[in-house]
């Protein structure tokens, strides 16, 4: 499968996402999960994942995180949501060395450093 088509593939797919963030010492502080259908992949190998309150989270596209889901019924711990026959789930292990970033996390996803400059002109032409 080409890149171009894994993105059309996966859009519009049920995401089911767990952080687990972790310390520089190893230790758990938390653990997030949330949900969402996927608006697009980037060229650039972020997911778009739209929440029910229309937020976006960005996460990006590790093949090894990610597990097709099996049918049925899943429950988010923190929320008590059900969510019904997702297509995937994905897990990440979240090294954080300052804790203050968790909520942002939470809220927004990963944000990388940088963007390419022409990642967004090229995505949308994709799209």
């Amino acid at each position: 499968m080409t890149w171009r088509q894994l993105r059309n593939h996966l859009k519009g797919k049920v995401f089911l996402i767990g952080l687990t963030f972790i310390d520089k010492e190893g230790e758990i502080i938390e653990r997030y999960q949330t949900h969402g259908t996927v608006r697009r992949l980037t060229v650039d190998g972020f997911f778009k994942i739209v929440r029910e309150d229309n937020s976006i989270f960005q996460i990006p596209y590790v093949r090894e995180n990610i597990r097709a889901a099996k049918e049925g019924e899943y429950r988010e711990k923190l929320t008590g949501e059900t969510i019904k026959d997702p297509d995937y789930i994905m897990t990440w292990e979240v090294k954080m060395t300052n804790h203050d970033n968790v909520e942002d996390i939470k809220k927004h996803g990963y944000k990388p450093t940088f963007e390419y400059p022409e990642s967004k002109g090229r995505d949308e032409m994709d799209d």
